[in-house]
This record gives C-alpha cells, sequence and structure tokens, in this order.
C-alpha cells in the first residue's frame, strides 16, 4: 500500500510538470527582427568669417633706464662733505653737488698757477720793451737801407716769453679744472642706485664713488619671436606697458628701435620701447611689464581656434549633411589660443572644435553647439 502511494505522488509531480511546461511555452512569443539606430557623435563648431584682421605680438619685459653711471674720482683727496640725497634712492637735479674732495692741495695749485701766470706776463712786457728798444738803437746806429735781423730785434727771446706765458696759462687752467674736479656734480637729473664711498673715505684716481641713472627717459627691452617680425613697423608705434597681477597699472610707451641682431640664445628679436621717466606715477627701473605690440593688418584672413586643428595643418570641416572632412589650410601666424589662416577656409564654413578620437572621412556627426549656442536636436521621425 505505502510503495502504491509513492507512485502516485511522484506520477502526480510529473505530470503537473509536464503541464506547467506546456502552459509557460505557450506564453512564448516570436523576437521581433530590429534595427538599432547608429550611434553618431555629438560636436560643437565655430563659424569660420574672412576678415581684415589686425595682429598683436605678445611680449614682456623689465623697465631699465636708459642712461646709467659709475662715477669715478678725477683727483686724489679725503671727501669731506656730501650732499643730503646721497644715499642709495636719492634724487638730485641736473648740476646739484654730490660730494666734495679736500680741496686745499688744488687751491695752494691755483695760487701757485697763478703766480706763475704773472711772473710770464712780467717777463713778457720785459721783452717787448728790449725789443721795441733793440729797433730804436738800430735805426739810429745802422746805415740807410740796411735791416736788422730777429736776433737784433730780439724776436727769438720775445717769442720764448709767449711761449713760458701760454704754458703757464695752460698750468693755471689745468689746476682751475682739478680744483672743481674736487666736487662731483650730476650730469643730468637722476637716481642714486648705490654709493661706492663716503664721507672721510680717501679716494684716488679711478677710484669708484657712485652710480646712478638718469630718470628722464626709460625704456624696456622686448624679446619677440623672430618669425613675428615681419607683422609689425618699429619707429614710432605707441603700445600700453601692463603690471601683471598687481594694480593694473598701465603706462605708455613708444616704440624706439630693435637692437639690429637676433638673440643666439632663444632666437629672438629684441624690440626696445621708450617711457617718459618725468609722466606722473612712471614706473620704476626693475618693473616687470607685459604688453601687446600692434601688428599690421592681415586681409581677408581667417582666425581658426586651436581646438579646430586635427594635426598641425589640417582642420575639420563639418559639410551640409553633417558629416566631417579634414582640409588642408596655409597658416599664417600662430598665437597662444588661435591660429591665423590665410587660405583653405571659406567665409560661413562651419570648423569642429570637438575632440574626436576617431576621425573617418565623411562620417556622421549631429552639431549640438554653434558658435556657442545650442542647437535643437532634430524631431524624431515616427
Amino acid at each position: 500500500m505505502k510503495r502504491f502511494f509513492r507512485f502516485a505522488v511522484a506520477g502526480a509531480i510529473l505530470l503537473g510538470g509536464i503541464l506547467l511546461f506546456l502552459s509557460l511555452s505557450g506564453l512564448r512569443k516570436t523576437a521581433l527582427p530590429s534595427n538599432p539606430p547608429r550611434p553618431v557623435q555629438e560636436i560643437e563648431t565655430v563659424t569660420a568669417r574672412k576678415a581684415d584682421l589686425a595682429v598683436e605680438i605678445p611680449a614682456q619685459g623689465v623697465i631699465e633706464p636708459v642712461m646709467v653711471t659709475r662715477a669715478a674720482a678725477e683727483v686724489e683727496g679725503v671727501i669731506l662733505a656730501v650732499s643730503p640725497v646721497f644715499e642709495a634712492g636719492g634724487e638730485f637735479k641736473k648740476g646739484e653737488v654730490l660730494l666734495e674732495i679736500d680741496p686745499s692741495d688744488y687751491e695752494a695749485a691755483v695760487a701757485q698757477a697763478e703766480a706763475t701766470v704773472a711772473e710770464a706776463n712780467l717777463q713778457l712786457a720785459d721783452e717787448e720793451m728790449r725789443s721795441r728798444q733793440a729797433e730804436r738803437d738800430w735805426s739810429r746806429l745802422a746805415t740807410p737801407g740796411q735791416q736788422p735781423s730777429d736776433l737784433v730785434r730780439r724776436l727769438p727771446q720775445l717769442e720764448a716769453a709767449k711761449a713760458r706765458l701760454k704754458a703757464a696759462e695752460a698750468s693755471l687752467g689745468r689746476a682751475r679744472k682739478d680744483l672743481e674736479r674736487t666736487r662731483l656734480r650730476a650730469p643730468y637729473d637722476g637716481r642714486i642706485r648705490s654709493k661706492l664711498a663716503d664721507l672721510g673715505t680717501h679716494v684716488g684716481k679711478g677710484n669708484a664713488l657712485v652710480e646712478f641713472y638718469a630718470t628722464d627717459v626709460l625704456e624696456v627691452r622686448l624679446p619677440v619671436p623672430r618669425r613675428d617680425a615681419a607683422f609689425f613697423e618699429v619707429a614710432g608705434q605707441e603700445l600700453e606697458l601692463r603690471e601683471p597681477g598687481g594694480r593694473g597699472r598701465t603706462w605708455k610707451a613708444v616704440l624706439d628701435r630693435t637692437e639690429g641682431e637676433i638673440r643666439r640664445d632663444d632666437r629672438t628679436l629684441v624690440v626696445v620701447a621708450r617711457i617718459d621717466g618725468k609722466a606722473p606715477g612712471a614706473p620704476l627701473p626693475g618693473q616687470f611689464v607685459e604688453t601687446g605690440i600692434p601688428g599690421r593688418v592681415v586681409p581677408g584672413a581667417v582666425r581658426v581656434p586651436r581646438r579646430a586643428f586635427v594635426t598641425n595643418d589640417r582642420v575639420l570641416v563639418v559639410g551640409d549633411g553633417h558629416t566631417v572632412t579634414t582640409r588642408p589650410v596655409t597658416i599664417l601666424r600662430t598665437e597662444r589660443d588661435d591660429v591665423l589662416v590665410s587660405s583653405g577656409i571659406e567665409d560661413g564654413e562651419q570648423l569642429c572644435v570637438t575632440a574626436l578620437a576617431v576621425v573617418i572621412e565623411g562620417m556622421e556627426v549631429r552639431v549640438v553647439s554653434r558658435d556657442g549656442q545650442a542647437v535643437p536636436a532634430p524631431p524624431v521621425a515616427p
């Protein structure tokens, strides 16, 4: 009886499984064929515009004085006095006495030279009198028509007296000049950079005393790449110097010249601009500045973002069929963020500025942004 019961339960379970399988098989549906949409790359574009573009060459440099002087002693002695402005940073005017060396020895030399000149004048006057007396004596004693010689007229003695007077006057001039050299006078309006001697210092000829510079005109040396030299004219152009990262101060400058050679270390051409040092708020030497040198106008050029380039000289152009192609272009000049192109791009064409992992000629894309403006998606076909 138990065995029969076990067989009945097993048969019921088997029959239930078969019925469940058949019911589930009836619910299965046949899969319909599908055509999934192909993935399309979304991109951003910019519109190419041909225009007459003005070139600006970025440059930077340091303000420096045009004229720097390292004054040295022209006479020997002890420094007896210095000006109140005789300190680093002290400003002075042209002709101002900056320091004075003990003049006593040179005053004595002037007095001695003056005495020598007075004596030479006396000797010359005596020789002139003797010469006139000799001519009178000759006129009384000589036969008619006979001419006196130079020795009779004492002309050599007279010339020697004149030469002695001239030498004495030259010595006096030199002594007075040495006396004047005991005072160091400023040759121009300026500012002291560093003092190299001070009160009580004994200096000899050629010893350095002070270093100073002129403040009326300053200059800045602006290295620019050699290839940019053809894009600007130097003489007379005005430009604005800017203080980077500070209070935003600016100064006017005028391009003066180039240094006339290519630097060998970095292959740049140095352009020199001058600044009016007397203008209100003029920069100090050592001030770092940056500027943009205005260049010539390039007709019919296109300014292309660097992002539009897939290689050094090829850009991605988006056609009307929303496909991309690469195209070679002629590069005129490379700037920090853009590239000036002279040919290879037509006005109004769309340039792709999205970095694509793979570029295939003629591949389909979808423009989602044009010139920074969102482009609505096309309607989905039913």
